[in-house]
């Protein structure tokens, strides 16, 4: 990030059900967003996806990523 503004590659966006939901800018704020949008929401599927290389990461029921 230059200049306090965020770059189209830059951070990354949490999906529920393979629909966009949420974005942050830093690793560890996506996964405390996404264990908390995992504890709501049991039953669907939640990943963090980095936009610099477009890898996601799984969350799993526990918490943990896969």
């Amino acid at each position: 990030m230059k200049n306090g503004i965020l770059r189209d590659d830059e951070g990354f966006d949490l999906l529920v059900n393979g629909i966009d939901c949420t974005f942050s800018d830093t690793q560890v704020g996506a996964c405390e967003m996404a264990r908390e949008l995992k504890r709501r929401n049991r039953g669907c599927i939640i990943e963090i996806r980095d936009r610099s290389n477009g890898a996601k990461v799984i969350m799993g029921g526990d918490g943990r990523t896969m």
